[in-house]
């Protein structure tokens, strides 16, 4: 089974010339972030300085990142949110796409369905302090102009494009009968992902677009600035890629369609505390831990308390527990903002 660890993260990196940013210093904050910051955040960058050297010129510019609703939300989708209101709290324009019609198309999901709970996913992130009169807050099913982007670009791709933009947990996920492989309706889903990232600068003018996704979508930000490329837009998308929180039970990620492999935020506290308390599993280093990244990616805890919580998870036994104890007090908090 495919393993999201170090050895992933550092092939993915060096194939793809990304830079490393996870526990490494770099050279460039974002707006009022620090780079220690974003090194806890997220792991690696493309062009992310370009993007940091054109807002502070100040360029038109948004960070976009896009959540599917193929289910309730887990801890892996909670991440992404947060570290979308992290950055528009720090004073930069966001954008959060609902993927309706994605999970439609890819996860093949009822439409009745997907729209509901699109409504309730918008909700649920307001409620986590996202504003909508500081940023966009939308659902692809409600902005069917971006539909003409996607047949615009259409035009340039081709269905090696689609399939070298394949997801890496693909295998996985057509071995559980959840996802067909790259067709017809999962290649219509990709297009209008992409359709939403480049509609940012082709209609709305924004000339440096940052997208921010777990690494193992890094395939989707390649699509897109193939389109770029072929089409010859003078705007520039750059990504930031957070590291993917690996799953309960042996699997590689949290997954919303693989229920025994994740947190959902409408779990009982009584079964979250036992899974995080419980199950953890063993790991070789802190960075590998399920709890220790849960810690990072879903919690209000500062930099200096992570710091804290590595040497705390790095040495085990009471002290460890207790900090786990702890930890499940916060994470119901947060999560008991979903109450649908």
């Amino acid at each position: 089974m495919l393993r999201f660890d170090e050895s992933y993260y550092q092939e993915v990196i060096r194939k793809h010339h990304y830079d490393p940013m996870d526990f490494n210093p770099i050279d460039f904050g974002l707006n009022s972030v620090e780079p220690k910051s974003l090194q806890f955040k997220w792991l690696c960058h493309y062009k992310g300085n370009e993007f940091s050297e054109a807002f502070e010129k100040g360029k038109p510019c948004i960070v976009t990142t896009g959540i599917g609703l193929s289910g309730i939300p887990h801890l892996g989708t909670l991440s992404q949110i947060l570290r979308a209101i992290f950055l528009q709290q720090n004073g930069l324009k966001v954008q959060v796409v609902l993927g309706d019609l994605d999970s439609y198309n890819a996860r093949n999901q009822p439409l009745e369905v997907v729209v509901e709970r699109a409504e309730q996913y918008k909700e649920f992130i307001k409620r986590l302090g996202f504003s909508e009169t500081m940023g966009i807050l939308r659902a692809q099913y409600d902005q069917t102009e971006i539909l003409r982007t996607a047949y615009l670009i259409s035009k340039v791709l081709r269905d090696i494009d689609f399939k070298e933009a394949e997801e890496d947990l693909s295998e996985l996920y057509q071995r559980k009968g959840i996802y067909p492989g790259i067709e017809f309706p999962v290649k219509q889903a990709i297009l209008l992902m992409t359709a939403d990232f480049i509609h940012l600068g082709r209609v709305d003018g924004y000339t440096n677009i940052l997208i921010t996704l777990g690494l193992e979508e890094h395939l989707y930000v390649q699509i897109a600035n193939k389109v770029v490329e072929r089409m010859q837009y003078p705007f520039k998308i750059g990504s930031m890629y957070s590291r993917i929180i690996k799953g309960f039970n042996g699997y590689p990620k949290m997954s919303k369609s693989i229920p025994e492999s994740s947190i959902t935020v409408n779990m009982p506290y009584e079964k979250m505390s036992q899974m995080i308390m419980e199950q953890e599993g063993t790991y070789a280093e802190p960075i590998d831990s399920v709890v220790y990244q849960m810690m990072c990616a879903v919690s209000y805890y500062t930099i200096e308390e992570l710091e804290e919580l590595y040497n705390i998870c790095e040495h085990g036994g009471n002290a460890w527990l207790n900090a786990k104890k702890k930890y499940c007090g916060m994470l119901y908090e947060i999560c008991s903002a979903w109450d649908f």
